[in-house]
């Protein structure tokens, strides 16, 4: 099995020509978080919430439908979670053990925001002829249902609020927390740029 990966990637023109050229090509993902926090119809903050961390299991997701043969299924694949406990991020971070009622990261759940029910929005971007793409025109509102503090947000590829499997693409405690009561919405814009430097 080890030989028949390696093969694969041997036999990839696309990853013969990065490892080649990889000092000049340098291809990087930067993931960038932005709140708009309403209350009363109200806006009452922007705020630039700084740099995304890539999880290792999402950056190889990524490399994997990119340059292998993993399929992205339909148009909604990812999702927008948001969190309550003041927890930082990290590369080897997974479902099973940040998301979920119990996880590290205290991912929000019916308690915590009414709508949307059940299910995280959706990560829609628009089609983009660049190299960043953005849900700015659709961004992640979550119409709150207590007063909490939300520390960050994330990317995942289950849809569930409950869901402690598939992906946790990436994650990002926020620069500023947000502390919001009921009916307060709080939009997430992700702009996720691929760059040479």
């Amino acid at each position: 099995m080890k030989n028949e990966f390696l093969s694969h990637l041997r036999d990839n023109p696309l990853v013969r020509y990065a490892v080649r050229h990889l000092k000049e090509s340098n291809l990087q993902l930067h993931g960038h978080v932005y709140t708009d926090h309403f209350r009363n119809g109200s806006l009452i903050d922007h705020c630039d919430q700084g740099g995304n961390t890539f999880t290792t299991a999402g950056m190889a997701y990524l490399l994997n439908v990119i340059f292998g043969t993993t399929s992205k299924a339909g148009s909604a694949i990812f999702y927008v979670g948001i969190f309550k406990n003041n927890v930082t991020p990290g590369l080897t971070d997974t479902p099973a053990v940040c998301l979920g009622a119990a996880g590290t990261y205290g991912e929000c759940q019916d308690a915590d925001y009414d709508s949307p029910a059940t299910n995280k929005p959706a990560y829609t971007i628009a089609a983009t002829e660049t190299a960043s793409c953005t849900n700015a025109a659709a961004a992640a509102s979550f119409t709150m249902n207590a007063s909490i503090t939300v520390y960050g947000a994330f990317l995942s590829t289950v849809a569930a609020k409950t869901g402690t499997t598939g992906t946790l693409m990436a994650a990002k405690k926020f620069t500023t927390a947000r502390a919001v009561v009921a009916d307060d919405v709080l939009a997430v814009t992700y702009v996720i740029t691929a760059t040479t430097s």
